[in-house]
C-alpha cells in the first residue's frame, strides 16, 4: 500500500514513532516512542530543564529525519 509523505511526517511531528508505525516499521516505531517517553520524563530529573529540552528536541528532530529517510527507501 502506497503511503504519502505528508501524513507520515505529520504523525512523526505529533507523536514520536507513530510515523514509523504508519510506514510499517512497527517495532522501530514502538522503540522510538518508548525512548521518547522515557526521555521526556527522566531527563528533567538529571539535567536542568533548559538543557534537557535541547536533548528532547534533538531526539524529536532526529526521529522526524529518520522517518523521512525510511520513507525515501520504500
Amino acid at each position: 500500500m502506497a503511503r504519502r509523505i505528508w501524513p507520515t511526517v505529520l504523525l512523526s511531528v505529533l507523536v514520536w514513532g507513530v510515523g514509523h508505525i504508519y510506514l510499517g516499521f512497527v517495532e522501530r516505531g514502538i522503540i522510538i516512542l518508548i525512548i521518547g517517553i522515557v526521555l521526556a520524563f527522566v531527563m528533567p530529573w538529571f539535567i536542568p530543564i533548559p538543557l534537557s529540552w535541547i536533548v528532547i528536541i534533538g531526539y524529536w528532530a532526529w526521529q522526524i529525519w529518520d522517518v523521512y529517510e525510511h520513507y525515501k527507501k520504500i
